[in-house]
């Protein structure tokens, strides 16, 4: 299994992201794809997440995460 991070994107730039983490996810990276499309249906669409590789730590960090590649 592989891990990655949900992060809620503020901005995107040529498949990079700057945002702020959600949550991570054990799975494969289509699992963390639809999870990350039901957690932007729970939020009437009103945010834009994004799946990269796993972010380092063991605390959750909710600053600004800057250039990140978007996995999907």
């Amino acid at each position: 299994m592989m891990k990655f991070s949900l992060i809620q994107i503020y901005n995107e730039v040529d498949g990079f992201v700057n945002g702020v983490w959600l949550q991570d996810h054990t799975g494969n990276l289509n699992s963390a794809i639809r999870k990350a499309n039901e957690t932007e249906k729970a939020n009437s669409n009103r945010i834009k997440v994004a799946v990269v590789e796993r972010i380092g730590g063991s605390a959750p960090n909710y600053c600004l995460l800057t250039n990140l590649k978007r996995l999907g």
